[in-house]
Protein backbone atom coordinates (compact mmCIF):
# COMPACT_ATOMS: atom_id res chain seq x y z
CA UNK A 1 0.00 0.00 0.00
CA UNK A 2 1.15 3.40 -0.88
CA UNK A 3 0.99 5.00 2.45
CA UNK A 4 1.50 8.32 3.68
CA UNK A 5 5.08 7.18 5.22
CA UNK A 6 5.97 6.01 2.22
CA UNK A 7 4.95 9.10 -0.05
CA UNK A 8 7.10 11.21 2.52
CA UNK A 9 10.00 8.74 1.32
CA UNK A 10 9.83 9.61 -1.87
CA UNK A 11 9.35 13.20 -1.73
CA UNK A 12 12.76 12.97 0.74
CA UNK A 13 14.45 10.72 -2.29
CA UNK A 14 13.15 13.41 -4.64
CA UNK A 15 15.27 16.14 -3.25
CA UNK A 16 18.28 13.68 -2.08
CA UNK A 17 18.67 12.85 -5.82
CA UNK A 18 18.37 16.12 -7.34
CA UNK A 19 20.71 17.67 -4.82
CA UNK A 20 23.09 15.55 -6.09
CA UNK A 21 22.93 16.28 -9.61
CA UNK A 22 25.77 18.79 -9.99
CA UNK A 23 27.13 20.05 -13.26
CA UNK A 24 30.08 22.86 -13.74
CA UNK A 25 27.93 24.35 -16.32
CA UNK A 26 25.60 27.72 -14.64
CA UNK A 27 23.74 27.83 -17.61
CA UNK A 28 22.91 23.62 -17.13
CA UNK A 29 22.70 23.68 -12.77
CA UNK A 30 19.75 26.16 -13.74
CA UNK A 31 18.08 23.50 -16.47
CA UNK A 32 18.14 21.21 -13.47
CA UNK A 33 16.67 23.46 -11.08
CA UNK A 34 14.03 24.24 -13.06
CA UNK A 35 13.62 20.29 -13.89
CA UNK A 36 13.23 19.95 -9.91
CA UNK A 37 10.79 23.23 -10.22
CA UNK A 38 8.68 21.72 -13.11
CA UNK A 39 8.26 18.06 -11.38
CA UNK A 40 7.12 19.55 -8.01
CA UNK A 41 4.73 22.19 -10.36
CA UNK A 42 3.51 19.32 -12.23
CA UNK A 43 2.51 17.41 -8.68
CA UNK A 44 1.00 19.91 -7.78
CA UNK A 45 -1.35 20.20 -11.32
CA UNK A 46 -1.48 16.30 -10.96
CA UNK A 47 -3.15 16.63 -7.64
CA UNK A 48 -5.37 19.04 -8.70
CA UNK A 49 -6.67 16.93 -11.14
CA UNK A 50 -6.91 14.13 -8.93
CA UNK A 51 -9.54 15.74 -7.43
CA UNK A 52 -11.49 15.37 -10.04
CA UNK A 53 -10.31 12.08 -11.22
CA UNK A 54 -9.14 9.49 -8.36
CA UNK A 55 -11.14 8.13 -5.43
CA UNK A 56 -8.50 7.31 -3.16
CA UNK A 57 -6.09 8.94 -1.07
CA UNK A 58 -3.64 6.32 -2.23
CA UNK A 59 -4.24 6.77 -5.92
CA UNK A 60 -3.40 10.32 -5.03
CA UNK A 61 -0.15 9.78 -3.48
CA UNK A 62 0.52 7.78 -6.50
CA UNK A 63 -0.41 10.18 -9.37
CA UNK A 64 2.13 12.95 -6.93
CA UNK A 65 5.06 9.84 -7.07
CA UNK A 66 4.79 9.74 -11.15
CA UNK A 67 5.05 14.04 -11.19
CA UNK A 68 7.85 13.82 -9.22
CA UNK A 69 10.05 11.48 -10.65
CA UNK A 70 8.39 12.17 -14.37
CA UNK A 71 11.71 14.20 -15.30
CA UNK A 72 14.51 12.70 -13.42
CA UNK A 73 16.15 11.26 -16.24
CA UNK A 74 15.80 14.09 -18.03
CA UNK A 75 17.91 16.29 -15.97
CA UNK A 76 20.71 13.63 -15.48
CA UNK A 77 21.11 13.59 -19.15
CA UNK A 78 21.98 17.71 -18.77
CA UNK A 79 24.27 16.79 -16.25
CA UNK A 80 25.72 14.39 -18.09
CA UNK A 81 26.38 16.55 -20.79
CA UNK A 82 26.63 13.96 -24.02
CA UNK A 83 23.09 14.47 -25.78
CA UNK A 84 22.03 16.83 -28.04
CA UNK A 85 18.60 18.83 -26.80
CA UNK A 86 16.35 16.68 -29.48
CA UNK A 87 17.52 13.44 -27.88
CA UNK A 88 17.15 14.20 -25.05
CA UNK A 89 13.41 15.39 -25.48
CA UNK A 90 12.87 11.80 -26.91
CA UNK A 91 14.89 9.33 -24.33
CA UNK A 92 14.46 11.00 -21.06
CA UNK A 93 11.31 9.16 -20.00
CA UNK A 94 12.97 5.66 -20.68
CA UNK A 95 15.39 7.05 -18.31
CA UNK A 96 13.23 8.33 -15.62
CA UNK A 97 11.78 4.41 -15.57
CA UNK A 98 14.97 2.94 -15.42
CA UNK A 99 16.08 5.06 -12.75
CA UNK A 100 13.00 5.32 -10.57
CA UNK A 101 13.29 1.59 -10.16
CA UNK A 102 16.76 1.93 -8.59
CA UNK A 103 15.32 3.77 -5.73
CA UNK A 104 15.04 2.66 -2.39
CA UNK A 105 11.33 3.20 -1.89
CA UNK A 106 10.70 1.81 -5.57
CA UNK A 107 10.79 -2.26 -4.04
CA UNK A 108 8.26 -0.85 -1.46
CA UNK A 109 5.39 -0.59 -4.02
CA UNK A 110 2.95 -3.30 -4.45
CA UNK A 111 3.93 -4.81 -8.17
CA UNK A 112 0.77 -3.03 -10.07
CA UNK A 113 1.77 0.65 -8.87
CA UNK A 114 5.02 -0.05 -9.86
CA UNK A 115 3.72 -0.81 -13.73
CA UNK A 116 1.50 2.24 -13.51
CA UNK A 117 4.04 4.30 -12.41
CA UNK A 118 6.63 2.98 -14.93
CA UNK A 119 3.95 3.14 -17.91
CA UNK A 120 2.99 6.42 -17.12
CA UNK A 121 6.61 8.02 -16.82
CA UNK A 122 7.63 5.86 -19.96
CA UNK A 123 4.52 7.16 -21.78
CA UNK A 124 4.44 11.03 -21.26
CA UNK A 125 6.69 12.19 -23.92
CA UNK A 126 4.96 10.54 -26.94
CA UNK A 127 3.81 12.25 -28.98
CA UNK A 128 0.53 10.22 -29.02
CA UNK A 129 0.16 7.90 -26.34
CA UNK A 130 0.70 4.01 -26.63
CA UNK A 131 -2.13 1.48 -25.78
CA UNK A 132 -1.58 0.41 -22.33
CA UNK A 133 -2.80 -3.02 -20.37
CA UNK A 134 -5.19 -1.72 -18.45
CA UNK A 135 -7.51 1.52 -17.35
CA UNK A 136 -6.13 2.55 -14.68
CA UNK A 137 -2.74 2.07 -16.20
CA UNK A 138 -4.23 4.63 -19.17
CA UNK A 139 -5.83 7.03 -16.30
CA UNK A 140 -2.74 7.66 -14.77
CA UNK A 141 -0.56 8.25 -17.83
CA UNK A 142 -3.50 10.66 -18.92
CA UNK A 143 -2.86 12.45 -15.64
CA UNK A 144 0.16 12.91 -15.84
CA UNK A 145 0.59 14.01 -19.63
CA UNK A 146 -2.12 16.50 -18.62
CA UNK A 147 -0.89 17.97 -15.87
CA UNK A 148 2.84 18.24 -17.44
CA UNK A 149 0.96 20.22 -20.45
CA UNK A 150 -0.32 22.50 -18.04
CA UNK A 151 2.93 23.38 -16.91
CA UNK A 152 4.51 23.67 -20.39
CA UNK A 153 1.95 25.69 -21.29
CA UNK A 154 2.32 28.16 -18.15
CA UNK A 155 6.15 28.48 -18.12
CA UNK A 156 6.69 28.75 -21.65
CA UNK A 157 4.18 31.07 -22.36
CA UNK A 158 6.26 33.17 -19.24
CA UNK A 159 9.61 32.80 -20.93
CA UNK A 160 7.52 34.29 -24.21
CA UNK A 161 6.25 37.41 -22.36
CA UNK A 162 8.52 38.11 -19.73
CA UNK A 163 11.79 36.62 -20.45
CA UNK A 164 11.01 34.27 -17.35
CA UNK A 165 13.49 31.60 -16.67
CA UNK A 166 15.67 29.73 -19.08
CA UNK A 167 14.70 29.24 -22.72
CA UNK A 168 12.68 25.44 -22.65
CA UNK A 169 14.97 22.76 -23.86
CA UNK A 170 12.87 21.62 -26.61
CA UNK A 171 13.58 25.50 -28.08
CA UNK A 172 17.28 25.52 -27.72
CA UNK A 173 18.41 24.38 -31.45
CA UNK A 174 15.66 26.53 -33.18
CA UNK A 175 16.51 29.92 -34.95
CA UNK A 176 14.74 32.88 -33.78
CA UNK A 177 12.81 33.60 -37.20
CA UNK A 178 9.57 34.68 -38.30
CA UNK A 179 8.58 31.47 -40.57
CA UNK A 180 6.48 28.68 -40.25
CA UNK A 181 7.63 24.86 -40.80
CA UNK A 182 4.71 23.36 -43.18
CA UNK A 183 4.88 19.94 -41.30
CA UNK A 184 3.97 22.12 -38.56
CA UNK A 185 1.54 24.26 -39.32
CA UNK A 186 -0.57 21.20 -41.56
CA UNK A 187 -0.27 19.50 -38.27
CA UNK A 188 -2.15 22.21 -36.37
CA UNK A 189 -4.74 23.04 -38.89
CA UNK A 190 -5.26 18.94 -39.44
CA UNK A 191 -6.19 19.03 -35.58
CA UNK A 192 -2.80 17.13 -34.43
CA UNK A 193 -0.25 17.40 -32.18
CA UNK A 194 2.70 18.68 -34.03
CA UNK A 195 6.13 16.75 -33.94
CA UNK A 196 8.84 17.89 -31.70
CA UNK A 197 11.23 16.58 -34.72
CA UNK A 198 9.31 19.11 -37.52
CA UNK A 199 10.11 22.10 -35.93
CA UNK A 200 12.71 24.88 -37.79
CA UNK A 201 11.83 28.26 -35.78
CA UNK A 202 10.52 30.03 -32.09
CA UNK A 203 7.46 30.17 -34.27
CA UNK A 204 7.32 26.35 -34.51
CA UNK A 205 7.53 25.77 -31.25
CA UNK A 206 4.71 28.03 -30.59
CA UNK A 207 2.76 25.92 -32.39
CA UNK A 208 3.16 23.23 -31.39
CA UNK A 209 2.17 24.31 -27.47
CA UNK A 210 -1.08 25.49 -29.42
CA UNK A 211 -1.18 22.17 -30.85
CA UNK A 212 -0.76 20.34 -27.63
CA UNK A 213 -4.40 21.20 -26.41
CA UNK A 214 -5.75 18.49 -28.91
CA UNK A 215 -3.84 15.95 -26.64
CA UNK A 216 -5.14 17.13 -23.46
CA UNK A 217 -7.77 14.21 -22.21
CA UNK A 218 -9.79 15.52 -19.04
CA UNK A 219 -12.87 18.03 -19.28
CA UNK A 220 -11.39 19.64 -15.80
CA UNK A 221 -7.89 20.16 -17.57
CA UNK A 222 -9.72 21.93 -20.61
CA UNK A 223 -11.47 24.23 -17.60
CA UNK A 224 -7.80 25.42 -16.39
CA UNK A 225 -6.93 25.96 -19.76
CA UNK A 226 -9.75 28.01 -20.54
CA UNK A 227 -9.48 29.64 -17.05
CA UNK A 228 -5.85 30.55 -17.58
CA UNK A 229 -6.58 31.75 -21.26
CA UNK A 230 -3.22 30.03 -22.14
CA UNK A 231 -4.15 30.00 -26.13
CA UNK A 232 -4.75 32.83 -26.30
CA UNK A 233 -1.75 34.14 -24.64
CA UNK A 234 0.50 32.11 -26.38
CA UNK A 235 -1.25 33.04 -29.67
CA UNK A 236 -0.43 36.68 -28.98
CA UNK A 237 3.30 36.19 -29.25
CA UNK A 238 3.27 34.50 -33.03
CA UNK A 239 2.86 36.86 -35.93
CA UNK A 240 -1.16 37.28 -37.41
CA UNK A 241 -0.65 35.74 -40.49
CA UNK A 242 -3.86 33.86 -42.31
CA UNK A 243 -2.77 30.50 -41.84
CA UNK A 244 -1.44 31.32 -37.85
CA UNK A 245 -4.91 32.91 -37.52
CA UNK A 246 -6.89 29.90 -39.00
CA UNK A 247 -4.90 27.63 -36.77
CA UNK A 248 -5.58 29.21 -33.63
CA UNK A 249 -9.56 29.23 -34.26
CA UNK A 250 -9.50 26.05 -34.84
CA UNK A 251 -7.93 24.67 -31.64
CA UNK A 252 -10.10 27.82 -29.81
CA UNK A 253 -13.05 26.62 -31.24
CA UNK A 254 -11.88 22.66 -30.00
CA UNK A 255 -11.02 23.81 -26.80
CA UNK A 256 -14.50 25.53 -26.21
CA UNK A 257 -16.26 22.07 -27.52
CA UNK A 258 -14.55 20.51 -24.69
CA UNK A 259 -15.16 22.59 -22.48
CA UNK A 260 -19.00 22.67 -22.82
CA UNK A 261 -19.83 19.02 -23.50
Amino acid sequence: MTTVELLKECRLEFEEYFQSLVTGSPDNQQRVEDIRAHSLRVAGNSLLLAQNLLQTEEDKHIAEIIALFHDYGKAVMIVQGTESPINIQHNHAALSAKLIQQMGFYPKLSADVQLIILKSIEGHNKLKLPKLDNEQQTLFARLLRDADKLDIFETSYRFFKEKYGTQPLMAMDLINHVEISDKIIKSVLAGKTAAVEDMKTMNDYRLLLLSMAFDLNFKYTFRILSEKQYIQKIYETLPKRDLIIDAYRGIKLFVENKFVS
